[in-house]
């Protein structure tokens, strides 16, 4: 449903793990500029400037749901923005690594990681998507490529040479039991569509007992629309605020219309799964994940340390201050 796509658009300049590149004072390498030039940064003389910031801030602000009428106070500025030239700093000196480890994206990779990435989206529907979150074609793809990059570098530097082994992860299960828990789950199907006029001649329908799969495939913009709805199992907490209220339908109940910014929707809830704990067999997986994940990030900021220290990093200050 929509809540993939934007992900997809505001989150493809993440690499797989949470990273911090500090910027503070103290750091030898980074400079401070005084030329008052239109350059916020300059990693390894690759220019970062004014109009790049800009707009990985905007689309920043969209993904934290910061609307163009929100009053950050300082504090809440200064984190906002550190964490933009953060990431364009990162991903400046990964994509340089790149070119210098001869890892590149062909044409074929690039044009199957596009599709994957509209997969089950109208045409109309995907650029909607894109409108709403103020970003070009042009701009998301080259987002995407470079995301597709550096995820390409990561997984041939670090990531293929790091395993984790059935003894290791019986062990965090054994020291980590209670935190292995499904909670409340339910199994929804969904339709999706653009005005309350639809929404509420779809509801008429389903009333009168039209089957709700049969309308979401007719009917229905999202993804899973062309397989009736179906969105399988989800825990509270994995959607959208919009849908909180759809836990508390009972099995077989359609919910009211849903106004969200992306559109209109309509729920039924065809069974639902009580809390419960999980055996090891059913943990193996987000065990080995998340055991991958700490041992990938640990060797990956060794890495980009490493790769930092070698590099000339300045950052235009008085710049940065005025945006």
């Amino acid at each position: 449903m929509k809540k993939k796509i934007i992900i997809s658009i505001l989150e493809f300049c993440m690499i797989g793990f949470v990273f911090q590149l500090l910027i503070g004072c103290g750091s030898s390498e980074i400079e401070e500029g005084k030329d008052g030039t239109d350059e916020v940064a300059i990693v390894n003389k690759e220019i970062i400037t004014r109009e790049d910031f800009k707009n990985e801030l905007k689309w920043t602000k969209r993904k934290y749901r910061v609307e163009k009428n929100d009053t950050l106070d300082h504090s809440q500025s200064f984190w906002m923005k550190r964490n933009v030239l953060n990431e364009l700093i990162q991903e400046s000196l990964l994509r340089q690594e790149a070119i210098r480890q001869g890892v590149k994206v062909s044409s074929g990779e690039f044009e199957k990681y596009l599709d994957k990435s509209k997969e089950g989206y109208k045409e109309n529907t995907f650029q909607r998507a894109l409108d709403i979150e103020e970003i070009s074609r042009s701009q998301w793809e080259d987002k995407l490529k470079t995301h597709l990059l550096i995820r390409k570098l990561i997984e041939e530097v670090i990531n293929r040479k790091i395993e984790i082994d059935e003894k290791e992860m019986l062990d965090y299960f054994k020291q980590h039991m209670e935190e292995f828990q499904k909670g409340e789950q339910v199994r929804t199907l969904h339709i999706m569509v653009e005005t309350e006029d639809e929404a509420r001649r779809i509801s008429k329908l389903i009333r009168k007992g039209k089957s709700f799969s049969e309308l979401a495939k007719q009917h229905s913009i999202s993804p899973e629309g062309k397989t009736g709805g179906d969105m399988g199992y989800y825990e509270a907490g994995q959607m959208p605020k919009w849908f909180d209220d759809v836990f508390k339908l009972k099995v077989n109940k359609v919910s009211d219309i849903i106004r969200t910014p992306f559109g209109v929707h309509i729920f039924k809830v065809v069974d639902k799964k009580p809390e419960r704990k999980m055996s090891f067999e059913e943990s193996k997986k987000q065990i080995h994940a998340r055991l991958l994940h700490e041992a990938q990030e640990q060797a990956f900021h060794k890495w980009v340390e490493e790769i930092k220290n070698k590099s000339e990093i300045i950052i235009k200050y008085e710049v940065l201050e005025e945006i």
